[in-house]
């Protein structure tokens, strides 16, 4: 069956997370795969009691991410109680953490697969089942999040095609790469835990570029 791309888009304050168990919370560059899945199973209504569904739709999926506008970057102070320790144990007690957020940031997605799945999908994102956030509760959508469908099979290609602008981190390599990023964000069968992927970076049309060195975007 055909591929389809499905472009997504969001604006306003993001907090795309880094995997850490520090005090403090650093937001990642651009939107790591594992936040877009937990997008788009929440919108079709995928709970976590049914975590082989999001894997085996995860696979199913070529996902491409463009950083329009990264923001400005603020903190904030939480405490947390019964948080889980590096080891995955729960411990008691109260922790400090604070939180890092991008206020003002634009994205843009495009979830490429074949063309029934990405009806599929658009069907859910315009009437989510669960409420959508861009990475944490406190970032809600503030426009709709369906942009549109696009008969293209290669997701960087067709991020770069609309003109958007800023760099694209790609499943997949696309025209003008230039460079590739080791990132733990990959949907496994286990849940709460990651696997390691290959990011193709591909240049936007113009030279824009994310502010920065390179060592930043790499999680771990």
């Amino acid at each position: 069956m055909k591929s389809q791309t499905l472009i997504l888009k969001t604006e306003g304050m993001s907090a795309y997370g880094l995997q850490t168990f520090d005090v403090h919370r650093r937001v990642n560059h651009f939107p790591t795969r594992s936040a877009v899945m937990g997008l788009l199973g929440a919108a079709m209504g995928i709970t976590r009691q049914r975590h082989s569904d999001l894997y085996e739709l995860s696979e199913k999926l070529s996902i491409a991410v463009q950083v329009n506008q990264c923001g400005e970057k603020v903190v904030d102070y939480h405490t947390v109680q019964n948080f889980r320790s590096p080891q995955g144990k729960i411990q008691s007690g109260t922790k400090p953490t604070y939180r890092e957020y991008w206020c003002d940031s634009e994205h843009t997605f495009a979830i490429t697969a074949d063309a029934k799945l990405v009806t599929e999908i658009t069907e859910k994102v315009k009437k989510p089942v669960f409420n959508l956030f861009l990475g944490r509760k406190s970032c809600p959508l503030i426009r709709p999040l369906f942009d549109s469908i696009v008969d293209e099979e290669n997701p960087a290609d067709t991020l770069k095609s609309l003109g958007y602008g800023g760099q694209v981190f790609s499943d997949i390599s696309g025209e003008n790469q230039v460079a590739t990023l080791q990132v733990r964000d990959k949907t496994t069968l286990e849940p709460r835990k990651y696997g390691m992927r290959t990011v193709y970076v591909c240049a936007s049309p113009v030279d824009e570029t994310i502010e920065g060195d390179s060592n930043e975007f790499t999680q771990g």
